[in-house]
């Protein structure tokens, strides 16, 4: 054997003992996704929008005295509630009373010409005309005096509702006339929230029923005061192209709340009972005479793919038909990138 072949031979058997020593490849591990989910629940809501509202009175009247005179009580302050009922303010009575004994007076002399008037109506001695004078004169100072008594009712002014004295417009001892304003006073009998809802948002609703509507103060998050829905307004802001929205509140003991103040009002859209609702970035949309989703088995930790029939749009959510039931969980985010019978590892926190 020359000497080139021997050297050949050396470096052909150095490279199969190279090669026998290098191992195979390892077949590549398929990676785990990590997924964001969605769980369908019965209670679900479709959305919620925050406003802010402001506080407000069911009305503000200006109270007067229907008669005039000189005022001689005005015992309420500005900013106490006063009970329905209760006194706001008196003026002098005297003259009034004079007024009512006067009256009594009358009425006594008219009647007893009334009732002499009787008989001799029945003989013939007094004429049709003069009897009806007589009967006229007894009807007018009923009257004056019932109008006199009233007079008198009216030098006490008392309030109409529970009232939230926001001003006193005279003080005690002047005179005043005969419907000239004495008191500012806001009906609290509840409270009135306005919130200013945008044109596309009152475009979408259908039903009041179908909303849940509270106040969430400030510093107290977890309580929330149910609203009311009493009237909105048909004719838009022309600034703001906004719809005026009131809702009603009873009064809270433990919250002074007084009109002008300013709360956040939450509207949740409730879901009906039974419907299943996804957002829409879980809908797979890839195949277009077909829609599906990625349904989660909590159970494998795997996805399949899952064909749904479609409702109406809400908002950012789907309504589904059917193929997907209350308490699945479904994959809302990167599920183009998913393949059936995939791991996944449900997304809990950045």
């Amino acid at each position: 054997m020359t000497p080139q072949k021997r050297v050949m031979l050396g470096l052909l058997g150095l490279w199969f003992g190279l090669s026998g020593c290098s191992e195979a490849p390892a077949p590549a591990q398929s990676l785990i996704a990590t997924v964001k989910l969605y769980s369908i629940h019965d209670d679900e809501h479709a959305s919620s929008r925050h406003f802010v509202g402001r506080i407000d009175a069911v009305s503000t009247v200006d109270l007067a005295f229907q008669v005039g005179g000189r005022v001689t009580e005005l015992p309420v302050q500005q900013g106490a509630i006063v009970p329905a009922g209760e006194l706001l303010a008196s003026l002098d009575p005297a003259d009034y009373q004079l007024a009512v004994q006067q009256a009594e007076v009358q009425l006594a002399q008219a009647s007893r010409d009334l009732e002499r008037g009787k008989p001799l109506r029945e003989q013939g001695i007094l004429t049709p005309s003069a009897y009806d004078q007589l009967l006229t004169n007894y009807e007018i100072a009923r009257v004056s005096l019932e109008n006199a008594r009233r007079n008198v009712n009216y030098t006490q002014l008392t309030a109409p509702f529970d009232a939230l004295v926001t001003r006193r417009l005279v003080e005690r001892y002047a005179t005043v006339a005969a419907g000239t304003p004495l008191l500012r006073v806001q009906d609290i009998t509840e409270l009135r929230v306005h919130i200013n809802v945008p044109e596309q948002i009152m475009r979408q609703v259908r039903d009041t029923r179908d909303y849940l509507v509270y106040v969430r103060l400030a510093g107290q998050d977890t309580e929330r005061y149910p609203l009311a829905y009493r009237e909105h307004a048909t004719e838009v802001d022309p600034l703001t192209q906004t719809y005026q929205v009131s809702f009603a509140m009873p009064r809270l003991e433990q919250v002074n709340l007084l009109p002008g103040m300013t709360v956040q009002v939450v509207t949740e859209k409730l879901a009906t009972t039974g419907t299943v609702l996804i957002p829409v970035s879980a809908l797979d949309t890839a195949t277009p005479e077909q829609f599906f989703v990625w349904r989660y088995d909590a159970t494998t930790q795997t996805v399949q793919r899952v064909a749904v029939q479609v409702g109406s749009i809400r908002e950012q959510q789907i309504e589904i038909l059917s193929g997907l039931l209350q308490g699945d969980q479904v994959v809302s985010a990167g599920i183009y990138q998913l393949t059936p019978g995939q791991q996944v590892r449900p997304f809990s926190a950045y």
